[in-house]
């Protein structure tokens, strides 16, 4: 045997494969689009719907990393719990033994004209729908392609004495599981493991019971990747992680004692066809998994967060969500950070409710904690455009640009209007305290009518970032305000007449106050229009 390029060859061969899979994923997320991200929210009321929706997206995109993302981006928005991921997980797993069984067909033989006409589907045609298609295409005939290769690598060890004595080593199972966790870790990829096991049993390289312990090991060894993925990352990915080495070495010790009998079980379902019974046990194993731990999500999850709790001292960061794990899937992304400005458009919502009158009528002590408020709106607006910074940098498509411009400019919008109360009426209401001027009661009355119409616009501008909600039509509203706002003036205008002490100051005070009240309803309308 010459080792170097039968090493080079299979190498190669590996090579070709994982590229192979990540063309595929690419071209079946395409294909998928955003849609995947509502299905996977509107299927976990419980755990049931929760593993249908684990399983299916990860059969039609063929990665669980894209629905661990999805589903660890949702728990730390707050749209899902994270009881509601373990189902998710567990259909995952469930989704990935496609692989296996696409790969064990032995359909090699037409990777090079998958590989073209995938090729030229792609590069030809402009539609979306066949190029994607074609991608997928193209990545399934190179996964073909890199196991022809590595079957033509190992060929040669069939008759390789030392090779054939060390497979006898592996009955000791532990051994087969220890192989297919490291070489699993080391590459990334239980696909890859899956397909060189598949290959090995196909030519006789190795019984079909240490093929089971291997690909055990790589059950097992998928976790280690997970595992320094959520390394750095938000708690709900390391639980998520954690979870999913729970299942898997819970579920490996289980199966340890029945790998006879699990063989003697897919020889008698596929009998002669040695890729078929790998595929099978691989898919057998998974799914008797999930459905024994589907029934003990409950305590495994509570187990999870005792051994991954919260940290003790409170995060410096506002907004957790904004992690930069989630700009692996762009649209999750911006679906987070639309879901932090709607949040900070809540604590702006609170300041404005109490600003106006506070500067009316507020003490000073009140005002200087009104002014500070304007510090946590401040770093709020920092942390979202810079999350939104970080999002801009990535591969993003021309929809997601244009959502991305108005998401920046309704959080500058936010800053905006929190500015108006903490800053300029804060400044005027400090005033009025040092003239020592008081407004009427009456006046007082009037303000609060056209303030409450601004509150009322700006709140239903907010909402349109929580809420799918179609921007209706306000015209009634926004005339009502300019008719309270307008009636209000001509009563200021009015008072001039009144015979008092600093009638000019109150009233240049009363209408800077009023025209911070323009400001705020002017600033939630272009707020709304930012969100549709």
């Amino acid at each position: 045997m010459n080792f170097t390029s039968q090493i080079i060859l299979l190498l190669g061969g590996l090579a070709l494969f994982l590229h192979g899979m990540n063309v595929m994923t690419d071209g079946l997320k395409a294909a998928a689009g955003n849609k995947m991200k509502a299905f996977l929210q509107g299927m976990t009321r419980n755990r049931w719907t929760s593993l249908v929706a684990g399983t299916g997206i990860t059969a039609v995109i063929q990665s669980s990393s894209v629905t661990t993302v999805l589903a660890v981006g949702f728990v730390s928005a707050g749209l899902i719990s994270f009881q509601s991921t373990l189902g998710i997980i567990l259909g995952a797993n469930v989704g990935t033994t496609i692989t296996a069984q696409i790969i064990a067909f032995k359909i090699t033989k037409a990777s090079w004209i998958m590989i073209a006409v995938g090729f030229l589907a792609g590069f030809i045609f402009k539609n979306k729908l066949v190029k994607n298609a074609g991608t997928i295409v193209l990545g399934l005939g190179l996964v073909f392609l890199g196991m022809t290769v590595m079957s033509e690598a190992t060929a040669p060890l069939k008759s390789y004495e030392p090779f054939l004595d060390l497979m006898k080593g592996l009955d000791n199972y532990i051994y087969g599981i220890l192989i297919g966790a490291l070489f699993t870790a080391l590459v990334q990829s239980s696909s890859a493991t899956t397909g060189i096991v598949i290959i090995m049993a196909s030519q006789g390289l190795i019984a079909i019971e240490p093929a089971i312990a291997i690909i055990m090991g790589a059950n097992v060894g998928t976790c280690v990747t997970a595992l320094l993925s959520a390394l750095g990352k938000p708690k709900a990915a390391m639980r998520v992680a954690v979870s999913h080495i729970l299942f898997k070495v819970f579920g490996v010790l289980i199966w340890y004692a029945f790998i006879s009998q699990l063989a003697h079980l897919v020889e008698d379902i596929s009998p002669g066809s040695e890729s078929r019974q790998v595929a099978n046990a691989h898919t057998i194993f998974n799914l008797a998994n999930t459905f024994l731990f589907i029934w003990l999500v409950k305590p495994i999850s509570k187990l999870v967060v005792w051994m991954v709790p919260e940290k003790k001292k409170k995060e410096e960061r506002l907004f957790q969500e904004l992690h930069d794990f989630y700009l692996q899937d762009v649209s999750l992304a911006l679906e987070l950070s639309q879901n932090s400005i709607a949040k900070l458009g809540e604590k702006v919502l609170e300041i404005l409710k109490a600003g106006i009158p506070m500067a009316l009528t507020g003490k000073e002590n009140e005002l200087v904690a009104l002014r500070n408020k304007d510090t946590l709106i401040d770093k709020g607006h920092a942390e979202i455009l810079t999350f939104l910074q970080n999002i801009q940098s990535q591969s993003i498509s021309k929809k997601q640009s244009h959502i991305l411009e108005r998401q920046i400019e309704a959080v500058n919008v936010l800053e905006s209007a929190a500015d108006v109360v903490t800053t300029s009426l804060v400044e005027a209401a400090e005033h009025r305290i040092e003239k020592g001027f008081y407004v009427s009661t009456d006046t007082v009355q009037r303000i609060a009518v056209v303030h409450n119409m601004a509150l009322e616009a700006f709140d239903a501008a907010v909402q349109f970032y929580s809420e799918d909600d179609i921007l209706a039509d306000d015209t009634l509203a926004k005339d009502q305000f300019k008719q309270g706002l307008q009636d209000v003036r001509l009563y200021l205008i009015d008072r001039l007449s009144v015979t008092a002490e600093n009638r000019i100051e109150i009233y240049r005070f009363e209408s800077e106050v009023l025209e911070g009240i323009r400001r705020i309803h002017a600033l939630a309308r272009r707020l709304k229009r930012k969100a549709g």
